[in-house]
């Protein structure tokens, strides 16, 4: 949501097969098959694919609207007036860093 642009996901899925060849059967780690869980979301972070098993393979595929991207962009002002660089800023602090802060003891 906060690029406002469509996003495909795409995972691949680890058959029984491939569990074997790489000997983690029953393992926490790639001990099932499953994995997948392609999809298809908007630039309001709706979903527009259908759902495929875990364990299947296949293609998902969506009609897409790019006019979204323009009618998204009008609710998320990350550039206008909520952009708050007294609060968030990117920089370097190159100050030596204590790892123990002693509270102020005035308080």
């Amino acid at each position: 949501m906060e690029a406002q642009s469509f996003v495909i996901h795409t995972t691949a899925v680890l058959s029984q097969a491939g569990i074997a060849r790489m000997g983690t059967e029953g393992s926490l780690l790639m001990g099932r098959p499953g994995g997948g869980g392609a999809a298809i979301f908007g630039p309001d972070g709706t979903k527009f694919s259908q759902d495929l098993s875990d364990t299947e393979e296949g293609i998902v595929y969506a009609d897409l609207d790019l006019d979204a991207i323009v009618h998204a962009k009008s609710f998320v002002d990350l550039s206008g007036h909520y952009s708050r660089p007294d609060l968030l800023w990117l920089g370097v602090d190159n100050r030596t860093k204590e790892c123990v802060r002693l509270a102020n003891s005035s308080s």
